[in-house]
Order: structure tokens, then C-alpha cells, then sequence
């Protein structure tokens, strides 16, 4: 028999392959935790990171404001499996007894709760107000208003399948479920109100997001009718609704987290300005004819996540001013992207429209130095310090990323204060503001009623924080408007004896799906106010000369024309 050494010595391993392939099996088996252990350090390392700031700015002159945290007795519980990641939460006077209340929403199967600062502490005071949860639904949104004129503040509460108004009568709270035509596949995520019509009833923009079942995915920017749809609620005069999308030029389906009504234009006419989800920026000029046009804006040509909206004259030149959080540095652009095409382009940083007036708009978030931060969700603009310059500040932490199940690697929700350049620079924790808690939307009022702007950040998973300011030293003026649709468009302008004129205006819905107080306080540092000038949409500038130091000026509401 022929022997082929060949064949014998291929299909034959030799001793010392067989000794050496265990090995190699061993050392591979071992390299795969020790890969996996690399893997998550790495992620570990960059969320750590991204907390990181990437400006320097000067504080030099500036003082920063104190604060005592307080967390509140109240754990909101979020089924992500039933709901959409946002929660509402509202700053409104409950009695007129001299303060204002904090309205918190609850999740699934979950009441909603009031509360009133008491002895420093913040006490659940819902039985006692008759305000009654009639839903298993989550509560979503929250929006404070009169609605009705009798002088106490309403609540305006979105749920998961539809809007409900609480009426107040003299402190006490009696709910129902508002006739609107919500679509059936639509979660009205919030809603922004404005006397749109002229009428004197309030209409609703309802922020309309795709229903929790019917979810794809988060980062779905170009399929063909995918999303919520977004109404134009026209009050017919009794609080019933009809949908006036169509005629006012506002249709489109794209889910959309939150809208604001303002005089972006200073034309006398209610505009609209809309964060779509998985979009874009959407500056909606009414033309006067309650019709409304989409104009560009530095974002147009951009596809973001512009989530939150901040609105305030935060340069004090007369003009509403735009900021809109953002995906910023925390999601990878390679995930963030989702469908786009490669001739979209994806902008995932932090967006500062500077209102030039006439529609025009200049993105200067680097020139402010609130660009390059991370994910952020409801931001909103407040006098902290009164110095007379808004500060801003804007929750963050996303619940459905795993890292942040480890509190170490979440981000602290930033708080930033505007130096004498027109910079924001983050103070957080010198200030003692840190809430390394799951935050949807910050509400600022003067809790405490020491003079000086509180805050609350209203967490979606756990308690949520309160952040009470400390006996402020600058001095200040606050003023009170009406909390009615005739206030929405308003805007103050003070002059100070140190020759600084401050501008505000008046805003329902600020943040994300939350509302602040109604009462705007000028910071006037040591400076007296020698004329405060009120304008309402469509009256006349009302000159109520000069104001004494630390007041509360309360102003009427302008007579109907």
C-alpha cells in the first residue's frame, strides 16, 4: 500500500498543534470580558466627559446668586412602556392669599399634586383644593390661566388622549375634559394660548406627538407621515373647540414638543414659534389676518431636536428673543441622524435666535457661549441675580439612556448667568443649583417670597427639586399682569435712573410642556425705575411712571375694544 506523506500530514495535526489550539481558544475566551470591560469604561469615560464645559467666561462683576435645595415630597412615576418622557409642572397663585402654588403632574394611574411652600418645605395641600385626577392617563403637560376672568388661575392639563381644564372658584378646583378635537393616533404633548381670533376666549396651538403605541423610533425625521399632528384649537365662545388649522395656514404632521405664542414682530399680531421633534424650528408669522406663514430662521436649513423653548428680551433691545435646547454633545451624531439623507444636515447644538426684528433672526449661540452643551430639554429664561440681564436655565438627562442609570455620569441641568458681555456662564455649582435627577422643565417663581426668582426643576423619574433663593441684596421691581389670554403678546419696558432701559415680555408655556409664574420681575440692581411702560397686544402704551424699589406693581387689563 502506498503511503502519500501529503495526505498524512494535512489530515494528521502534529503533536504541537494540538497542544497550542486550547490555548489560543483560552487567551480568546479571555480577551472577550476584558474587551467588554475596555467597552464600557470607554462609555463610561466619554459620559463622564460630556459634562465637561467648553467655555471660559468671565464672571467679573457679576454676582451670583445663592440657593438652598429642597426636594420636594413627591415621586413621579414614569411607565415608559404607556407614556410619553415628559412631565408638566406650573407655577400659579391658587387664592390670592399672598404667594403662589407649584403644580406637579403624575404619571400613569398617578394623581396630580399642589403644593405650598410652608416653613421652607413644600407641603401637598391637593385635598384641600377639591382638584381631582378623573384619569389613569399620565398628565403630560400644564398650563396656568384665567380663563374666565373671575380673578383665580385655571389649569389647562394635557393627558395622553386629551385636554382638560380645571376651573378655579375661589381656591377650589372643579375639573372636565374639554370638547377638542384631539386625532386619535395625536398625544397633545402641551398646548400654547393666545386670544388668536381677537374674540377675548383663549385658543389653544396644541403640540401634537404621535400616540405612545404607535412609536417607531426617536430619531425618524423624513418618513412620510409619521408623527403627531399639530392644531389650531379656536374657542367657540363656551369652551367647546374647532379645529381652525386649515384656515390659518398651520397644517402639517410632524411630532412637536412645544410652541409659544409672542409679538415676534412688534406688529400688534400674535406669532407663533414651534420646537418640532426630529425637525426643525418653525417661526410662523401671523400676517394679520389670523392667518399664519412659515418664515425661515437660522435653523431652516438644519434638521435638529429643538425640544424646549426659552423666550425673553435677554439683550433688552426691545425684541422677544428665542432659545431652543438641543441633542448637543451627548448623542452621537452616527445614532442621532437616524434617516437622513447625506444631503441633510444634522445641527445638535444648543440654538440662541437673536430677534433683529421684521422676522429676521441670528443664531448667536456661540457668540453667547451656550452652544456646546449636552442634551438638554426645558430651558427658560430668569432674572436669578437681578442685575437686569435673563439668566437661563435648562434641564437635562434623558431616562431611556442606559449610562445614566448611574447617577455620577448624568448631568447636573445647567444654570447659567449672563455677564456684562451678554455671555452665560455656568455657575450650577457655586450657586447650589445641581439636579443630577431626570428634569423635563425648570418653573421659576418667588416661592419663598423674598423678592428674588425660585426654581423648581420638575423630575419625570424620582422627586423633584426645589432650589430657593437666598435674601436677595439688588434691588428689584415686579410687575403683575392679568394671567389672561389679554396679557399674551404684553411686554414691559422700564427705564432706570442709571440710564438702562429693561425690556420683558409676557409668556404662557415657557420650558417644555411646563408654565412659570406670571409675575415678571425686573432686576435693577442698585438702580431706581423712573417710568415702566406696558403695552398690550393691540392697545395703546399704558406710562405708569415711577416705581418704588421692591413693589409689586398690579396692572389691569386693558379695556376690550
Amino acid at each position: 500500500m502506498n503511503h502519500d506523506p501529503h495526505t498524512d500530514a494535512s489530515s494528521t495535526p502534529s503533536p504541537s498543534s494540538k497542544k497550542k489550539s486550547p490555548k489560543r481558544f483560552l487567551k480568546l475566551l479571555l480577551l472577550i470580558p476584558l474587551a467588554a470591560v475596555v467597552m464600557v469604561a470607554l462609555i463610561m469615560l466619554r459620559f463622564k466627559l460630556d459634562g465637561n464645559i467648553d467655555y471660559d467666561v468671565s464672571t467679573q462683576g457679576v454676582e451670583v446668586p445663592a440657593f438652598s435645595a429642597v426636594e420636594i415630597d413627591f415621586t413621579h412615576v414614569y411607565k415608559p412602556e404607556t407614556s410619553i418622557q415628559v412631565v408638566g409642572g406650573a407655577a400659579f397663585d391658587l387664592d390670592h392669599a399672598g404667594g403662589e402654588e407649584l403644580f406637579l403632574g403624575g404619571g400613569q394611574g398617578q394623581d396630580d399634586h399642589i403644593f405650598r411652600l410652608v416653613d421652607g418645605g413644600f407641603v401637598d395641600i391637593t385635598q384641600t383644593t377639591g382638584y381631582e385626577k378623573t384619569t389613569d392617563e399620565a398628565t403630560l403637560g400644564v398650563v396656568s390661566l384665567d380663563v374666565d376672568g373671575n380673578g383665580f388661575d385655571d389649569l389647562i392639563v394635557t393627558t395622553s388622549t386629551a385636554i382638560w381644564l380645571y376651573r378655579n372658584t375661589n381656591g377650589t378646583f372643579t375639573g372636565a375634559k374639554l370638547d377638542a378635537p384631539v386625532p386619535s393616533d395625536t398625544t397633545p404633548l402641551s398646548v400654547a394660548v393666545a386670544d388668536v381670533n381677537g374674540d377675548g376666549h383663549f385658543d389653544m396651538f396644541m403640540a401634537g406627538y404621535i400616540r405612545k403605541e404607535l412609536v417607531e423610533g426617536l430619531n425618524i425625521f423624513n418618513q412620510e407621515g409619521y408623527g403627531g399632528s399639530s392644531l389650531l384649537l379656536i374657542n367657540n365662545g363656551d369652551d367647546t373647540f374647532t379645529d381652525g388649522t386649515q384656515a390659518a395656514g398651520l397644517t402639517y404632521k410632524h411630532n412637536t414638543f412645544q410652541g409659544v405664542f409672542s409679538d415676534v414682530d412688534c406688529d400688534g399680531a400674535i406669532d407663533l414659534v414651534v420646537a418640532h421633534d426630529t425637525g426643525q424650528v418653525r417661526t410662523w408669522r401671523n400676517q394679520g389676518d389670523g392667518t399664519f406663514v412659515n418664515t425661515s430662521n437660522p435653523n431652516s436649513d438644519f434638521y435638529s431636536y429643538p425640544m424646549g423653548i426659552a423666550m425673553s428680551d435677554y439683550d433688552n433691545n426691545g425684541k422677544p428673543d428665542f432659545f431652543f435646547s438641543n441633542t448637543g454633545t451627548t448623542a452621537p451624531a452616527f445614532m442621532a441622524k437616524g434617516d437622513l439623507r447625506d444631503d441633510q444636515t444634522y445641527y445638535p447644538k444648543w440654538m440662541m435666535f437673536r430677534n433683529d426684528g421684521d422676522f429676521a433672526f441670528t443664531d448667536v449661540g456661540q457668540e453667547a457661549k451656550v452652544a456646546d452643551y449636552e442634551f438638554g430639554w426645558g430651558p427658560v429664561f430668569e432674572d436669578f441675580n437681578l442685575d437686569g440681564r435673563p439668566d437661563l436655565v435648562v434641564s437635562e438627562n434623558f431616562v431611556g439612556l442606559p449610562p445614566y442609570k448611574l447617577e455620577f455620569l448624568r448631568l447636573p441641568c445647567r444654570f447659567l448667568i449672563q455677564n456684562t458681555q451678554g455671555e452665560f456662564a455656568e455657575v450650577g455649582a457655586q450657586a447650589g443649583v445641581v439636579n443630577k435627577r431626570f428634569s423635563i422643565s425648570p418653573v421659576t417663581a418667588d416661592f419663598n417670597g423674598d423678592g428674588a426668582p425660585d426654581l423648581v426643576h420638575v423630575n419625570l423619574d424620582g422627586k423633584s427639586m426645589a432650589f430657593l433663593s437666598a435674601a436677595p441684596t439688588a434691588g428689584f421691581v415686579k410687575v403683575k399682569l392679568p394671567n389672561t389670554v389679554a396679557s399674551v403678546g404684553a411686554s414691559l419696558k422700564a427705564t432706570l435712573s442709571d440710564g438702562r432701559t429693561l425690556s420683558r415680555v409676557f409668556v404662557k408655556g415657557e420650558g417644555l410642556c411646563s408654565d412659570s409664574t406670571p409675575i415678571i420681575t425686573l432686576g435693577t440692581g442698585d438702580a431706581q425705575v423712573t417710568e415702566l411702560e406696558v403695552s398690550f397686544l393691540g392697545h395703546a402704551p399704558r406710562l405708569l411712571g415711577a416705581v418704588a424699589m421692591c413693589t409689586t406693581v398690579v396692572v389691569d387689563a386693558p379695556e376690550a375694544q
